[in-house]
Formats: C-alpha cells, structure tokens, sequence
C-alpha cells in the first residue's frame, strides 16, 4: 500500500513540454540539412575563393567606373563651357541672321517677279507652238516630256530583264544535253511502237471476238422476240379471261343482291301476313283454306289461305287500311325531317365567337412570328454582308500590299524589280464556299504552282504574306523562330535587311513608303549574317552553379554600321 504525495516519475515527466521537444527536433532536423547544403570544407574553400575572385573583379570594374565617371565629370564640365560659348555666339549671330533672312526674303520675292516675268515671256514667245501641240503653255509640254521619257525608261529597263530572261533560257536550252534526250525519245518511240502493235493484235483479236458474241447476241434477241410475242398472246388471253371473271363475279353479285333483297320482301310479307292472321283472330274473321297445298306450289309452312274467297267489303277495308297507313307514314317522316331541319342550335353564337377569338390569337401569334422572322432575317443578311465587306476590304488590302512586299523581299542588284506575287479568290462572288490561290514567281523563273517551289522560296514567300496581313491590322510584336533554317546566305541578307527597315531606326525615320507600318520583332536564329542587323542580342546559356538557364545581353547599337 502506498500513500500520500511523493516527487516520483510523474513530476520528473513534467518537467519536458511534448511541443518544446518537438520544436527541439525540427530545429535539429533544420540544422542537419543546413549542414548538408554547406557541403564540406573543400567545397567551402572552393565557394570561398570563388566569391573572392569575383569581388576582385568586381572592385576592378568599380574602379574603372570610377575613372570613367571622372573623364565623364570632365567632360561634362567642357561641355557646359562650350554650352556657354555656343549661348554667346548665338546671341552675337542672331541679329545678323535677322537681317540676313529679310534680305532672302527679298531675293525670294524678286526671284518670283523674275520666274513669273520669265514665264509671261516664254509663254509669250511659245504661244503658237503650244497652242500647235495642244498644251497650255510650254512648262506643261515640258512636264509631260518628261513623264514620257520616264515610262520610257521604265518599259526600257522591263524590256532589258525581258531580254536577260531570254538570253537566260537561251543559255540554258543551248546547254541542255539534247542527244540524250533524243536517244531516249527515240527508244521510248520504238517501245510504244511494239507496243501499238501488240495492241492493234489485241484488238483484231476483240474485233473478232465481238463479232462473234453480236451474232450470238442478234439469235438470242430474235428468240427473245419470238418469246415476246408468245408472252403477248398469252397475256391478252388471261387479260380477256380476267374480264369474263370480272364479269361473272359482277353477275353473281348482282344475283345475290337480287336474291337477298327477296329474302326481305318475303319476311317483310310473312310478317304482313302474321298481322293479318292475328287481326283476323281479334276481329274473329274465318279465313277460308286451301285444302291441298300442293295445288298453289307454295314452300311456305303451315296452313295456305285462298284470299279470293273473301268477301269484297273485307278486301276494299283491308286495302283502305293500308293505304291510310301509309299515306300517315309519310306525313310523319315529312314532319320529322321539317323539325330535324328548323331545330336551332344554341351553342352556335357561343362556339362562333369561340372560333374567331383563336383565329384572331392564331393570326396575331403568325403576324408575330413572321415579323420576327423578317428581323432575324434582316439581322442575318446584314451580317452576312458585314462578313463580306470586312473580308473583302482584308483581302483587297493583303492583294494590293503583298507584291511590294515580295518585291522587296527578292530584289537585288542583278534584279531590281524582283519578284511578283498575287492573290486570287476562287469565287468572288461567295468567297465564303471556296477558297484563296496564293501565286509567287521568284526573279528569271517561270509560273509554277506553290508546291513546285523550293523550301527557300515557300519561306519568302510565306514570309510576304505574313507581312502583308501585318500591313492590314498591326500586331505589337513579331516572334520569329529560326525563318531562316531554309534559306541561302543571299535570302537571308535580304529577309534580315527588310526586318531591319521596319523594326529599327529606319521604320521610326522611314514611316513605310511602300505601305504597310513598322512593328517589332524577337527573332530566334542561329545564322550570324541574320542576328547582326539586329539592335540587341539575348543569348541564353546554362548556368552550372544554380542548375538553370542564365541569359547575357549585348546592346549592338554603339558598333551599328555609319
């Protein structure tokens, strides 16, 4: 037994919190992996002289900061005093510019009295030759002079690479090896020859061949004939003997309809005959019978009765009966039928303004839906052609710019008018159901279709056309990757000195000339005749130390060509 209070395990446990000692082994477990990123004491030496290395040169770089920013200071200090001076000069010159512009204004304006006095006086002197020629006055012969001689020399220098284009194909079809080409058009002639006659054997033989198999087809058509005729006969004969059946079944129809409608005379009569047999009872009339029935051939059970043995009184009463009985049948059937046809119905107005209220709802419901109709309608056509205009004015746009934009991609000194390319659409008037041609005739070459050309040529080409919808609706920047992989040293040079004159300083002082605008480009190449027109270079390089990619700059616009 135990008792009392006593200081044992329990208070001795107290003493460590559970969250204290967890937070002990955290820290433990963060000082170990410290430990492990420190690495060991050569790989601390290695970090050591690393960072003192780079410190050295980076003292050295602030150094030469320093020096350069002192040269930069003095420079700064000469500047300003050549600011000052230039400020004095300026201030000395300017009234003498004053004066010296009054005294070109002058100048200007005597020069003006002089040209119109000059002007007066050829036109004067001119005034019959002009009027000769046709012109107001010799200044606008002189002009139109001049427009000639240039077209001139436009259809001059077109006719000249005409004529090297010529001379090109000249050179090139002398060149060709066309004995070889003779020998082999020669030998295929002689093989399609053996050939030829093969097959005029082949078709002697089908000639034959087939006239057998006509004769064969000439006997076969005159027994079909004859089986023909024979079926023909036979048809008109079960035709002929479907209409006597017709007609017997028409007969035998009729004659059941006659023997039914006897049928019902005669129950109509044994009925007849039953009332008059139980009238005669109540009015205890004898009616005299026939003896032996087979006297008057009758079929009819029971007892036959001889009518002519009646007196005339019950005869005349009997036919008054009947014929009062009828004519009140008839009465009646008149009188029903006239209240069949005067009784009113009194649900008419109701069931009449039924019907016009839900015409007048279905009439305004089709009135509704056909407005409606007419809108959506409207609305689809009107965006319908809004997609045609928007498309139309794209695609005018693109096929007007895109030839000055090849042109420039593919001219050069031995071809100053380069290239041609066109757009063409398939259907004009839908260009929605078809499609786009796309034409591109590099310079000295022939038309060919887009897949006949070389990947070079696809590239400048596709490259004409991107910039030329770039022309149409401007993108802030252009991220070109490796365009270059299929391209010569001399397209290259040309696609990298466009790009240069719409990207750099040259679009900025050059707005587009040719059409179109300037953009900016990232192009990613590995061809240094490409990236050395550009401003700056990015290179990317990996970095060992923090196990990444590192990039480098280099700004090339201090060593741009002068």
């Amino acid at each position: 037994m135990t008792g009392g209070t006593s200081g044992g395990m329990e208070a001795r446990s107290k003493q460590w919190d559970d969250k204290k000692f967890e937070a002990c082994l955290k820290q433990k477990e963060q000082y170990e992996s410290e430990l492990e990123q420190l690495g060991s004491i050569r790989d601390m030496h290695l970090k050591e002289s690393e960072t003192a290395g780079k410190k050295s040169g980076l003292e050295k770089k602030i150094q030469y900061a320093e020096i350069e920013k002192g040269s930069i200071e003095d420079k700064l200090s000469n500047f300003s005093l050549e600011k000052g001076t230039i400020k004095e000069e300026i201030k000395r010159i300017s009234p003498e510019l004053e004066k010296l512009r009054d005294a070109v204004e002058k100048r200007n304006k005597q020069l003006r009295t002089l040209e119109k006095r000059i002007n007066e006086i050829t036109d004067r002197i001119y005034k019959d030759f002009s009027k000769s020629v046709g012109v107001a006055n010799i200044r606008e012969y002189e002009e139109n002079r001049l427009k000639d001689a240039q077209t001139v020399a436009e259809e001059r220098l077109n006719l000249s690479s005409q004529l090297s284009k010529l001379k090109y194909q000249l050179e090139y079809e002398q060149n060709r090896d066309m004995n070889s080409r003779i020998q082999e058009l020669e030998s295929s002639v002689s093989a399609l020859e053996n050939d030829l006659e093969h097959v005029q054997n082949k078709e002697d033989e089908a000639m034959l061949a087939a006239e057998k198999a006509t004769e064969e087809m000439n006997q076969l058509k005159d027994e079909a004939k004859e089986w023909k005729l024979k079926s023909d006969d036979c048809e008109k004969e079960i035709h002929e003997w479907k209409k006597q059946a017709s007609t017997s079944t028409t007969k035998l129809s009729k004659l059941n309809r006659g023997i039914n409608s006897k049928e019902t005379q005669i129950e109509q009569l044994m009925g007849q005959k039953q009332e008059i047999l139980e009238k005669c009872e109540l009015e205890q009339i004898s009616l005299p019978i026939i003896s032996d029935p087979m006297d008057t051939d009758s079929s009819t059970p029971g007892p036959v009765f001889d009518f002519d043995k009646l007196s005339r009184t019950l005869k005349d009463k009997h036919s008054d009966r009947d014929k009062i009985e009828v004519e009140f049948k008839t009465k009646m059937d008149a009188l029903i039928s006239e209240i069949e046809r005067t009784a009113p119905n009194l649900k008419a107005l109701d069931q009449y303004e039924a019907l016009l209220e839900k015409e007048r709802a279905v009439t305004e419901e089709f009135d509704a839906v056909r407005k409606e109709e007419q809108e959506k309608a409207k609305r689809f056509n009107d965006v319908k052609q809004k997609r045609y205009d928007l498309f139309m004015d794209a695609f005018n746009h693109i096929a007007g710019n895109i030839d000055k934009i090849y042109k420039q991609l593919t001219k050069s000194n031995t071809h100053p008018l380069g290239g041609t390319a066109y757009l063409n659409l398939e259907n004009e008037d839908d260009p929605f159901l078809h499609g786009m041609k796309y034409t591109a005739m590099p310079p000295t070459k022939r038309f060919r279709d887009m897949e006949q050309l070389s990947g070079g040529e696809k590239t400048v080409a596709a490259l004409a056309l991107l910039f030329s919808i770039h022309s149409y609706r401007p993108s802030p920047f252009f991220i070109l990757d490796e365009v270059d992989a299929a391209l010569d040293n001399l397209n290259v040079a040309k696609v990298a000195g466009f790009i240069r004159s719409k990207s750099c300083e040259g679009a900025r002082v050059n707005q587009d000339t040719d059409g179109g605008c300037g953009f900016q480009s990232i192009v990613i190449s590995l061809k240094d005749s490409f990236y050395d027109k550009a401003e700056s270079l990015i290179g990317v390089h990996r970095d060992s130390d923090r196990g990444c990619s590192g990039t480098l700059t280099f700004d090339l616009t201090k060593y741009r060509e002068s």
